[in-house]
């Protein structure tokens, strides 16, 4: 029996959440990338080889910082026996999700459709990965709350208002201006861009503070 890799790549476009699908050569549906894991094949090599194929068009440079960096990670969503759920189909299925910053989801290869309308009548997305999807997206509010996965979605560089508008996009909730920059400057997990006695607009993620929110959480 054979172990696959799937990966769903995630992204933030405009005001919905977006997976990249790409497609079956042999069914014509809609799936999410995949690669067998061979012995000499591990999960991180998986993951990386799909990636460096999606993203081919990228600065190979900005690229390599980016694999290299802890603005990438992959999120186990479940390992299936896909045998027990799908006729005729022997292998082993290691789901990940990873959340693509917006200066690389631009250019990757294959379909960005909003992850909503992947589950209606209408949607070619082949049975199995709809059943990846869904778990996926049962993470997403508790990824939002005490992970990183937000700032991953956005440019290294932001602003607080595309922050709350992530946020408030993702977990589905109205997030009250005030309230969240309350939040934010008692976790301290933000660095100003800023010199001298400059108003501050742009922001960075402090990422050697990430284990705040798994303690405290972005939203309460």
């Amino acid at each position: 029996m054979k172990t696959e890799l799937f990966l769903i790549p995630i992204a933030a476009v405009s005001d919905s959440l977006r997976v990249l699908v790409t497609k079956d050569p042999m069914s014509e549906r809609q799936t999410f990338p995949s690669i067998s894991l061979k012995q000499d094949l591990h999960l991180h090599g998986g993951t990386r080889r799909i990636l460096s194929d999606l993203l081919s068009s990228s600065h190979l440079a900005d690229l390599e910082t980016w694999f290299n960096s802890a603005r990438c990670k992959d999120r186990i969503v479940d390992v299936y026996d896909r045998d027990l759920l799908f006729e005729q189909v022997q292998s082993i299925a290691i789901v990940r999700a990873i959340a693509l910053p917006q200066e690389f989801s631009a250019n990757a290869k294959g379909i960005w459709l909003d992850a909503e309308n992947l589950f209606s009548q209408d949607s070619i997305l082949a049975p199995d990965s709809r059943l990846f999807l869904r778990e996926c997206l049962n993470q997403v509010p508790l990824w939002v709350k005490n992970t990183t996965f937000t700032f991953e979605l956005l440019s290294q560089v932001f602003s607080i208002q595309d922050l709350r508008l992530l946020v408030g996009m993702l977990s589905n909730q109205e997030i009250d201006p005030g309230n969240f920059h309350r939040r934010l400057k008692r976790l301290d997990i933000l660095r100003p861009l800023v010199t001298g006695q400059q108003r501050v607009h742009k922001w960075e993620f402090a990422w050697e503070k990430s284990d705040i929110l798994g303690a405290e959480g972005l939203i309460p």
